[in-house]
């Protein structure tokens, strides 16, 4: 007996249930979760996802592979592209104060097959998020023992040479995730709480980059005898535009957050816009000290700023350096 093919109507109401949307309670505002967050915990969440491992990894590997100093070009284009985003979340997550970010919206409004698409993706994108972070944990923290975890790693386990891979296995990242997991086990309140913190101490040691890497500052190294301001030119600019908007992907932190939001309709797009300013002008002025302080071709992409000052001769300063970006993530 041959398989009989199904009837259009059959096929039509299959399209029908993968376009199908989710329906909402009347009260938007009803939740079992605890709504706790403020305007101003909202906008230490973002910060504090922004403003991380891209900031203390991904400012040296973009100026030393990719742009040079133009890295501060592309950090400015890639927060104006990401702002456009953001202030999609930001309406998004004031008229649907829900937890589950791009894949509840995307359920909401368009419907459950894209949402399957995109609920996947996110997950990708936190695990390689995560991956990232405990990499640029791992890589300061190696730093402060002038790099003897990752040489006794590769000489008593070894390394291996694949595209896409690190040349060696990071077991102190692993263990950072492990460890990164248990606290966010505990709730939103004390990740919460934990944020602040690590946000505070964060934008402490940004200042003290600022301040004491202006002050060692030398426009030589933007000169022409290290290639000028550009030396990829255009095309390198906006190679390094694509790799920094990653360090903006956090911004959706503040909207994936919004069920436990107090007054998600005003908090969400000023914690947004606020997180996200603050966070491209960190990206900016970061940069410009790091390319000023060493010649970009001479850069660590691995921890880039605190190498920065152990070759200016302040290597109490580097290893201050290396120990805040552990408050970044």
């Amino acid at each position: 007996m041959g398989n009989r093919l199904p009837s259009s109507a059959a096929l039509v109401r299959f399209c029908q249930k993968l376009n199908r949307v989710k329906t909402l309670e009347d009260d938007l505002m009803e939740t079992s979760f605890k709504r706790c967050l403020s305007t101003l915990d909202l906008t230490l969440l973002g910060v504090g996802g922004m403003v991380g491992s891209g900031l203390y990894v991904l400012t040296g590997t973009v100026a030393k592979e990719i742009a040079g100093p133009a890295v501060v070009i592309s950090f400015l284009i890639a927060g104006i592209a990401s702002l456009l985003a953001a202030l999609c979340y930001a309406e998004f997550g004031a008229r649907v104060p829900k937890t589950g970010s791009a894949y509840m919206f995307t359920y909401v409004s368009v419907g459950e097959l894209w949402a399957f698409l995109i609920g996947w993706n996110v997950i990708l994108e936190y695990m390689i998020g995560g991956a990232a972070v405990a990499r640029a944990w791992s890589g300061y923290l190696d730093s402060i023992f002038d790099h003897k975890i990752k040489n006794y790693t590769e000489s008593h386990i070894g390394t291996w040479n694949v595209q896409f891979l690190a040349h060696n296995p990071d077991f102190l990242a692993a263990g950072i995730l492990l460890l990164a997991t248990a606290f966010i086990s505990f709730g939103v309140r004390v990740s919460s709480w934990l944020n602040h913190i690590f946000a505070a101490i964060s934008l402490a040691i940004i200042l003290f980059i600022l301040i004491f890497g202006f002050i060692l500052a030398n426009p030589k190294n933007w000169s022409a005898e290290y290639g000028g301001f550009a030396p990829f030119g255009f095309s390198g600019i906006m190679s390094g535009t694509a790799t920094c908007f990653y360090a903006f992907v956090g911004f959706d932190v503040i909207a994936a957050s919004s069920e436990e939001a107090r007054n998600p309709q005003k908090s969400i797009p000023i914690a947004t816009a606020v997180s996200l300013g603050l966070a491209t002008g960190a990206y900016i002025l970061v940069s410009i000290v790091l390319t000023l302080m060493v010649p970009w071709n001479t850069l660590i992409p691995d921890s880039a700023l605190s190498d920065a000052f152990y070759r200016r001769g302040y290597s109490w300063a580097g290893f201050l350096v290396a120990a805040g970006s552990i408050c970044g993530k």
